[in-house]
Order: structure tokens, then sequence, then C-alpha cells
């Protein structure tokens, strides 16, 4: 047998996980890799970060009544329930990718006598393999390199591809409602500038028409002391001139405040709305372009095609794969050996023997890794930021309105994630 009289070395492993959660590799892989080219197609990151920062200082309501406080304060609750829901998701995505880190450490810092045993097997895998590839229709465009990212994740990418389908329609979507949002908000303003400006007219009119009535009855006054004369219907259309105006004027500036009320209120539902439509767009964004990365594709429809070779191309080495045995017992052996070194996720070293055999290859790996973390933690980070933007709005709201802190509070305590 493969594995008879070899002897167990004990090795200590107990800081390694500490090692990579610090970010050793990252830092020593700065400068290692130059020129590495982009597999997938991001969104105008300019369009991004200035959404990013528009998120970090959101609209704030013009006004808000009571009804307006709390449908801020559900709807920011809401939105705080799904960047801790985001945030779940990349930690949990994190600690797999920190995982695999921790498994190429493993591997690096193994005996001298077992490492050389591991490559031994790599480099006959890889021997296998290119024999096995000879025979195979290589009329396919899809890399090895590209097949290598597909491997590990065989049994998701059905649903990957649907979901990168559906996330870009939703930005499309998302997108589209940003800018009727947007639209609808500068109207609104507009109308509410318009109707300040007409209220102050109004003001103005009602002083030149104060002086005009007090002008006429200082000249009636005048008149009668001169000449003696009756004035009485004079003055009694001055005031009927004076009454008829003033109704007119309290009439229209009435209007003027009710039609502000009701702009003011269609701001602050378009404010609320924009915000949480911001919001979605940056998480839809972030996950897009995070996928894209990790599966080294353009876009939904890239993803299909490649997954499509990739389903041909599995295909012929399964065929193949059935009467290659001496291959299946070097795997077999291979996933043995780095899981007697404390490798988690063995298996997947299955389709990497070329970056143990190859440490530029090994370095490609950590390098992307790396970016992928990095990626992770941004997002993280990002909806973290954003979380305690809408927490120091939700405080600001209830300490507004303290004589409705108690409903506020008792909202906010509704979403056990807040």
């Amino acid at each position: 047998m493969f594995f008879s009289g070899r002897r167990k070395k004990k090795k200590d492993y107990d800081n390694i996980e500490d090692v990579v959660k610090k970010g050793t590799d990252e830092e020593n892989l700065k400068g290692e890799i130059s020129g590495n080219s982009e597999a997938y197609e991001k969104k105008d990151d300019g369009i991004r970060k200035q959404m990013e920062q528009e998120m970090l200082t959101q609209d704030k309501p013009v006004t808000t009544g009571k009804t307006d406080a709390i449908r801020f304060v559900r709807n920011n609750c809401e939105a705080i329930a799904e960047n801790e829901r985001q945030i779940a998701e990349a930690k949990k995505e994190y600690e797999k990718v920190t995982s695999y880190l921790t498994d190429i450490q493993r591997i690096d810092m193994a005996m001298e006598d077992e490492y050389r045993e591991i490559k031994d097997i790599c480099k006959s895998i890889l021997t296998l393999t290119q024999e096995r590839s000879k025979y195979k229709n290589r009329n396919l465009t899809i890399s090895d390199a590209q097949m290598r990212k597909f491997e590990p994740f065989e049994d998701e990418l059905v649903d990957e591809i649907k979901k990168m389908y559906n996330a870009q329609a939703y930005q499309d979507a998302i997108e589209g409602d940003i800018k009727n949002l947007k639209k609808e908000k500068d109207s609104l303003y507009s109308q509410r500038k318009e109707i300040i400006a007409k209220q102050n007219a109004l003001k103005g009119m009602t002083k030149v028409l104060a002086v005009l009535i007090i002008s006429l009855i200082v000249l009636l006054i005048v008149i009668y002391y001169a000449t003696k004369t009756d004035m009485t219907l004079p003055y009694l259309g001055v005031v009927a001139l004076a009454g008829v105006s003033a109704a007119m004027l309290v009439f229209e500036s009435s209007k003027n405040r009710r039609d502000i009320i009701l702009v003011e209120r269609k701001i602050n539902k378009a404010i609320t709305l924009l915000n949480k439509v911001k919001i979605k767009y940056i998480n839809n964004i972030n996950v897009l372009d995070y996928n894209c990365n990790k599966f080294g594709v353009k876009n939904a429809k890239d993803f299909e095609e490649k997954w499509n070779e990739y389903c041909k191309m599995r295909e012929y080495e399964k065929k193949f794969r059935e009467n290659t045995e001496m291959l299946n017992a070097n795997n077999e052996n291979l996933v043995i050996m780095l899981k007697e070194l404390g490798v988690k996720d063995a298996d997947i070293w299955i389709s990497r023997c070329e970056a143990i055999v190859d440490s530029m290859e090994m370095v490609e790996i950590r390098h992307e890794l790396n970016q992928r973390r990095q990626m992770l933690r941004e997002r993280i980070e990002n909806n973290e930021k954003l979380k305690e933007g809408i927490i120091s709005q939700l405080d600001a709201m209830i300490n507004a309105h303290p004589e409705i802190k108690g409903e506020l509070l008792g909202i906010i305590k509704e979403y056990s994630n807040v």
C-alpha cells in the first residue's frame, strides 16, 4: 500500500489561522504580482463610489410629522435588517476564503519529506491529466484556468448563473428607480420653491395694499375737512375694497400653506424611497462584482456560455476518468496526505495540483484569495458605515419627537437585528 511504513510527524499548527487572519499573506504578496489581468467586467467605479458616498450622507426628510417619523423609523429599521443580513453573508464567505488561505499555509509548513511526497503525487496527477487531454476535443475555448475556477463550485454553478441573471435584471430596475425618484424629488423641490415664491409675493402685495388703503383713508379725511363734503360712500367703498382684498389674500395664503405641506410630505416620501433604493443598489452591485471576480466571468451571459463549455469539457473528462484508475488512486492519496496535514478543504487541491508543483501558481491563488477577502472586507465595512449612518438618523429622529419616543422605540424593538 502507498502509505505503508510511512511515519507520522507531529507539527504545531496552532498559530496558522491567526497568521492568516492578520493578513500576513496579503502583505507578503505586495509586489509579487504585476500585470494581473481582470477576468470580469465591473460597473463604472466612479458611479458606484459616488453612490456609496451619497449613502453615507443620506438625504434627510424636510419636515416630519408623527406619521412621517413612524414611516421613517420603520423603513430605516428594515434597511438595517438588510444590512445585517448582507454583513452576515459576507462574513460567512470571508471565513470560507480565510479557510482556503489557512490550508495554503498548512501546505507550505509541511515537513520537507511530506511536501516532497505531496509534490510527487501532484506531478503524477498532472502527467496523467495531460496524457488524457491529448484525446480530448480541444475545439472548446474554455481555458484550463477557467476550469479550475469552476471546479470547486461545480454543484452550485447553475443556481449561481440564475442568481447573476436575476441580479443584473434587478440592477437595471434599481437604476431606473433611482433615476425616476431623483427626477421626482427635483420636481417636488421646484414646486416647493415656486409655492414659497408665491407666498412671498402675497406678503408683498399685502403690504402694498395696506399702504394703499391707509393712503385712501387719509385722503378722504383730508377732503372731508377741506370741503365739508359727505364722504360716507367713499369710506364704504374703501372699506369694501379692503375687506375683499383681505379675504382674497387670506384665501390664497391658506391655499399656499396647504400646498406646501402636501409637497413636503411628497418630498419626504421620495427621499425615504430613494434612500432605500440606494442601499439596494450598493448591496446588489457589490454582490455582482464579487461573483464576477469569484467565477472569472464578465456578466451572466458570459457565465452561461463558459458554463456550457465547462459542461462539455467535464463530459469528455468523465469518459476518460472512468478508465484512469491510477489518477483516481493518486487523487485519493493526495486528499489523505493533505488531511493528515490538517487541510480542511483537501478535495479542492485535486484541481489545484499545479499550484503545489509551481510556486508561482500558488502565489496567483493566494493573490486571488486575498483580492476576494479584501472585497469582502470592503463590503462589510461599507455596510457597517451605512448601518451607523442610519442608526444616527434614527437617534436624531427619536430625539426630535419626544412625544412619540415610546412608540418609535417600540417599532425598533420589532426588528431583533437593530
